[in-house]
């Protein structure tokens, strides 16, 4: 019975299995056997790979890494189980003895995973992935869960008790190491059990897999990922909102009572600290409870665009010696405004390092744009069923916008990092001109049907 099984996990690895194997079967000792775990390569991988003494070749479906070794493993006999992926090639026949030793006299190591080393033609993003992770100097890890599955050797009795989790899509090695270490083993990275790895850790930093990477982590490691410094927390951040009110109310009582309604909701924000009510009129800003910011004081404000109107603005707070790092600009107009939606807002700038978030209204609807030729282009050309088609999102800016005040400066009420809140119900998206411009037209309508 060997002492040693080493699983080696393929995809299409027709280019790399051969390399791979060949340098097993070279190694210093002859104590091990190779079980092959294939995800339905198309390619001449199995082919290949029977050219060479295998103790089993085990298919698989649909691909999940922790399920693949533990199939491997499942069908193997030896103490030590090794984990190399088919396009890792070991770099010296003692590889798999420099693996095996480490386990000497150390019965509370759970794993130990080795070097990766670029290949020269290997692209200059995973090039330096590789060289900067993976240093010269051995290492013993007792809160570290780092751990490589790419080039690593368990503990069976280890696995026995922990094997590998077989739902995540990525680092199952990551997750398993965090589960070792909380039982009190610990982990080691050996640089002289090197291989030669074409691509990197993360494999040119696709934006997919790395945000299927990250998630893994964050839900593994959320105390650590998911915190922030102090002065970056919403309840320390200095947010002032904004809110513009033309030269003449419009809308009479209601658009008083929706006005005094938003400056409620923005002084009961926790973490809103000073509401600002751009106006002419002293006494309004008084009535609805907001500071005022004297509209007058910014030339031929009735003309300027919302954003340098904003940005006005900011100066003019900046003037009282208040510096906010944000400003939340409100349109008093909304009749329906979403419970607890500003302080989302904050909480979704700070924590996910947004420079613009706003709320976006969830549209499945299909449309048509028309370009400077006149022709026009649908933005989704199927025809799917709603639940199968990507949303569109409407922007409510006037709900509330969240910009940092160096966006702001620039003259830009939306720039940098965006993020938009997703914003169900369509009354959320109704203004009072939208009411008032709908009587109106009704009751025009009504005159000529009926009148």
């Amino acid at each position: 019975m060997p002492e040693i099984s080493i699983i080696v996990r393929t995809k299409n690895e027709e280019r790399w299995i051969r390399h791979c194997l060949a340098m097993l079967y070279q190694q210093d000792r002859s104590d091990f056997e190779v079980i092959l775990v294939d995800n339905e390569s198309t390619d001449d991988t199995l082919r290949v790979a029977k050219r060479y003494p295998l103790a089993d070749i085990i298919s698989i479906g649909e691909f999940r890494p922790g399920r693949a070794l533990n199939e491997g493993i499942r069908a193997s006999s030896g103490r030590f189980i090794v984990c190399l992926s088919a396009h890792c090639i070991p770099k010296s026949t003692d590889w798999l003895s420099c693996l095996r030793k480490n386990f000497d006299d150390d019965d509370r190591l759970a794993g130990v995973y080795g070097r990766q080393l670029p290949l020269s033609f290997t692209d200059a993003v995973d090039k330096l992935d590789l060289l900067i992770v993976f240093g010269q100097d051995r290492r013993v890890q007792v809160k570290d869960y780092f751990f490589h599955n790419a080039n690593s050797m368990l503990r069976r009795d280890v696995w026995d008790r922990f094997p590998f989790d077989e739902e995540v899509t990525n680092i199952e090695d990551r997750v398993w190491g965090k589960a070792v270490i909380r039982a009190g083993f610990h982990l080691m990275y050996d640089p002289d059990a090197a291989v030669y790895h074409h691509h990197g850790l993360h494999q040119g930093n696709a934006p997919q897999r790395a945000r299927g990477v990250v998630s893994i982590i964050e839900r593994i490691d959320e105390d650590v990922v998911n915190d922030l410094p102090h002065s970056l927390r919403p309840e320390h951040a200095n947010i002032a909102a904004v809110v513009p009110v033309q030269r003449n109310l419009a809308g009479g009582s209601e658009a008083h009572a929706l006005l005094a309604s938003s400056v409620l909701a923005l002084t009961e924000s926790e973490y809103v600290n000073t509401v600002y009510v751009l106006t002419e009129s002293q006494s309004l800003a008084a009535d609805v409870g907001g500071v005022r910011l004297d509209r007058r004081g910014i030339d031929d404000a009735n003309d300027l665009a919302l954003d340098d109107l904003l940005r006005r603005g900011l100066e003019l707070i900046e003037n009282r010696q208040d510096f906010p790092e944000a400003v939340l600009y409100v349109n008093y107009d909304y009749l329906n405004r979403p419970a607890g939606l500003f302080d989302q807002l904050i909480r979704d700038a700070q924590y996910r390092g947004y420079d613009t978030v706003f709320p976006g209204y969830i549209d499945y609807g299909h449309y048509w744009l028309r370009d400077e030729h006149g022709d026009y282009h649908q933005t989704d050309a199927s025809l799917k069923a709603r639940s199968e088609r990507q949303p569109v999102f409407r922007a409510l800016y006037g709900l509330g916008c969240l910009t940092s005040a160096a966006i702001l400066r620039t003259g830009r009420l939306v720039g940098g990092k965006v993020g938009i809140l997703p914003v169900d119900g369509f009354k959320h998206t109704i203004r009072l001109r939208d009411q008032v411009q709908g009587s109106v037209a009704f009751a025009s309508l009504e005159r000529r049907e009926w009148g």
